[in-house]
């Protein structure tokens, strides 16, 4: 998805991205930011969907995520940055999200 796009779509789904980032910060989930749920829907998602989606699926994507779906998401990129930045170390991982 380009960039341009993206940015028209995600303010077009801000009432329901702002739903679901409500639901997580009732659940308990202080730590959850609108971008990181965002991103968890464009890179696992819609990653794979090669023509438009309509409008309601999107809601329906957005509102349907899981907070482990989320979290999951949210674990490997962590990891993905510890290894880049070259401290693979699981604990140090870890110790971050806890």
């Amino acid at each position: 998805m380009e960039k341009e796009k993206q940015k028209e779509l995600r303010e077009q789904l801000m009432p329901a991205l702002q739903c679901k980032y409500d639901e997580f910060r009732l659940l308990g989930y202080k730590q959850v930011t609108m971008d990181q749920i965002w991103d968890c829907l464009v890179q696992k998602k819609w990653k794979n969907f090669k023509e438009e989606r309509k409008l309601f699926e999107l809601v329906n994507d957005i509102l349907s995520l899981q907070i482990g779906e989320y979290m999951s998401f949210i674990t490997m990129q962590s990891y993905k940055e510890q290894r880049s930045s070259g401290n693979d170390d699981l604990e140090a991982v870890l110790n971050e999200l806890l």
